[in-house]
C-alpha cells in the first residue's frame, strides 16, 4: 500500500478527536471505513498508532511521534498543490461517473472544474445497476458510488469520501409521512420499489430480515428518478441516503430517518493501474473538499 496524504488526513482527524465516530463525522465517512483506513496505515508503518478500547482511544508513543510529521506533510502537500494550481493545469478529457447526485458530489465537481478549467470534464450518469462496471470497462475514469457495504472488486481502488444515514422515501399521504423517525422492522409489510433486472437492491432493503422476513420488492424502475416518481404516486416506498432529502426534494414526497440501519458510504472508485495526474488530482481534491466541509460543520456545531 502506498502512503497517501488522505491516510495522513484520516490519522490527523482521529488524533485530534481521539474518537473514531467523531472523526468519521468530521470526515463525512463511516466509522468502519475510517477504522479500515487507519488499519491500512498501521500496516504500512508497521506499528500501532492508537491504543483502542471500547471506551478509550489514545495515541501510542509512535503515533505521537508521527502526528507532527503528518501535519507537516499534509501542509507541505497543500503548498505543493497550491504551487501546481498556480501554474499550468494539465489538459485533457476526464470522465466522471455518478450513480446519484448529492450536495457533496456537486461540491467536488465544482472544485475540480474551478481548479482545472482547461480540462474537458465529462459527467456520465451510471444509474443504479452495477455502476462499477463502467470503471472496469473503461467507460469512465472515476466513479462516485455509494453502498451500504464496502465493494470488493479486484483491481479497483476505493477511497471512502463521506457517509450518510438512510431514510425511507414515502408519498405525502403514507401512514409514516408525519413520523420524525422509525425503525426498520416497522417497514416489514411495505412494498419497496426496486431496480429492474437487478438483485443488488436486496442489501438496501435488508432482504431477508431478522426472523427470515422477506420484504415485498417490485423491480419497476430503471433509475432513481423513476423510483421517486413511483414513490410519489403511492406505488411503494424506497430506502436511500439522507442526502436525497435535499437533492431530490419535491412535492408529494417525505424522507423519514431510519434509526437502526448502518450508514451508507460514497466511495471514489478507479482502476488500481491508473496513475495519471488528472486522476490523482481528482482524488486529492475530492478528499480535500469533503474534509473542509466536515471541518466547517464541526465548527458550526461548537
Amino acid at each position: 500500500m502506498d502512503l497517501t496524504a488522505a491516510h495522513l488526513r484520516y490519522f490527523i482527524a482521529v488524533a485530534d478527536e481521539l474518537h473514531f465516530t467523531r472523526a468519521a463525522e468530521r470526515l463525512h465517512i463511516s466509522p468502519p471505513s475510517l477504522s479500515q483506513q487507519i488499519q491500512q496505515l498501521e500496516r504500512r508503518v508497521g506499528v500501532p498508532l492508537f491504543e483502542r478500547t471500547s471506551r478509550h482511544v489514545a495515541l501510542t508513543a509512535r503515533g505521537a511521534e508521527l502526528l507532527p510529521l503528518a501535519r507537516a506533510a499534509v501542509a507541505a502537500m497543500d503548498d505543493v498543490v497550491g504551487w501546481i494550481d498556480n501554474g499550468r493545469a494539465p489538459a485533457g478529457i476526464f470522465r466522471i461517473g455518478i450513480a446519484a447526485v448529492n450536495e457533496l458530489g456537486s461540491a467536488v465537481l465544482a472544485a475540480v472544474v474551478e481548479r482545472y478549467p482547461d480540462v474537458e470534464w465529462q459527467v456520465r450518469s451510471l444509474g443504479l445497476i452495477e455502476p462499477l462496471a463502467a470503471v472496469e470497462n473503461g467507460e469512465v475514469d472515476v466513479a462516485l458510488v455509494f453502498s451500504p457495504e464496502v465493494p470488493r472488486i479486484d483491481g479497483i481502488m476505493l477511497t471512502p469520501l463521506w457517509s450518510e444515514d438512510r431514510v425511507l422515501v414515502v408519498h405525502e399521504g403514507h401512514r409514516f409521512a408525519d413520523r420524525e423517525s422509525l425503525r426498520l422492522a416497522e417497514t416489514d409489510d411495505e412494498t419497496f420499489i426496486g431496480i429492474r433486472d437487478h438483485s443488488g437492491t436486496q442489501e438496501w432493503f435488508v432482504d431477508p430480515r431478522s426472523g427470515g422476513k422477506r420484504p415485498k420488492i417490485l423491480p419497476l424502475a430503471a433509475h432513481f428518478d423513476e423510483v421517486l416518481q413511483l414513490c410519489a404516486a403511492g406505488v411503494g416506498v424506497n430506502i436511500c441516503g439522507s442526502g436525497a432529502a435535499d437533492t431530490y426534494a419535491r412535492p408529494g414526497l417525505r424522507y423519514i430517518p431510519i434509526v437502526d440501519l448502518p450508514r451508507v458510504t460514497t466511495f471514489l472508485c478507479y482502476k488500481a493501474s491508473r496513475t495519471d495526474v488528472l486522476l490523482k488530482a481528482f482524488e486529492r481534491i475530492a478528499v480535500e473538499v469533503v474534509a473542509r466541509r466536515g471541518q466547517a460543520a464541526s465548527r458550526a456545531s461548537e
